[in-house]
């Protein structure tokens, strides 16, 4: 079920589909509360609109994947940076000015959060190229060098596209919530003209009565 939704996602839905089909069937009677045709056309247009979005789960999926994806590249970057640690050691010296600037500490940290990840390698990046020629003599390839800019772009990107991917799913959480109420209250509202249209026929009128289990009111009709 979707947060703050009086019924599953999956029930407004098959509800919907159905109420729909007799509506159209009994569309003339229907017309006489203002079922118009504009209004079961706006019904079939949210119920597609409902099937086209993705659910919660693929949300929480798709999102799982990409944090999947960014710690995997963060191990990738704390891992070029204790290699690079060790080259500047080698190269410089453990007391030497160079290889303070890499402790080993903000790397352990910056291994559990990838906005701390990305400010270091930045520093990383910076001093495997400035130093480049004596850390070469310590296995520092070209290749290597260009692998911690392609990190360091890579963890850029991944945290870019998951923040985005989070606000997406704010709003398609939000714009689902919106057609699955609206789909909620004209079942609402065809059963209940239906109802009252078949009053002196009970075969019809049963084929509009109410299909929840739980029928809290919906924001419009407590409002």
């Amino acid at each position: 079920m979707t947060t703050g939704l009086p019924q599953s996602t999956e029930k407004i839905l098959v509800e919907a589909k159905n109420t729909l089909r007799i509506a159209h069937d009994y569309a003339d009677t229907l017309q006489t509360f203002g079922i118009s045709d504009a209004f079961l056309t706006q019904m079939q247009t949210d119920i597609e609109s409902a099937e086209a979005l993705p659910t919660e789960a693929m949300n929480r999926v798709d999102l799982k994947l990409m944090t999947g994806s960014k710690d995997d590249i963060l191990d990738d970057c704390y891992l070029w940076g204790r290699q690079l640690k060790l080259r500047l050691d080698l190269a410089f010296g453990k007391r030497s000015e160079q290889t303070k600037l890499l402790s080993g500490t903000d790397l352990s940290n910056a291994g559990k959060s990838e906005v701390q990840m990305t400010s270091l390698m930045e520093l990383m990046v910076k001093l495997a190229n400035q130093y480049q020629t004596e850390l070469a003599d310590v296995g520092q390839t070209p290749e290597i060098l260009e692998q911690g800019t392609t990190l360091l772009n890579s963890l850029r990107t991944a945290d870019s596209d998951q923040e985005l991917k989070k606000k997406t799913k704010r709003l398609e959480t939000s714009e689902r919530h919106d057609v699955f109420y609206q789909l909620y209250d004209a079942v609402n509202r065809i059963n209940r003209i239906g109802r009252m249209v078949f009053t002196g026929d009970e075969s019809k009128r049963l084929l509009f009565m109410s299909p929840w289990t739980r029928r809290p009111p919906s924001p419009a009709e407590a409002g």
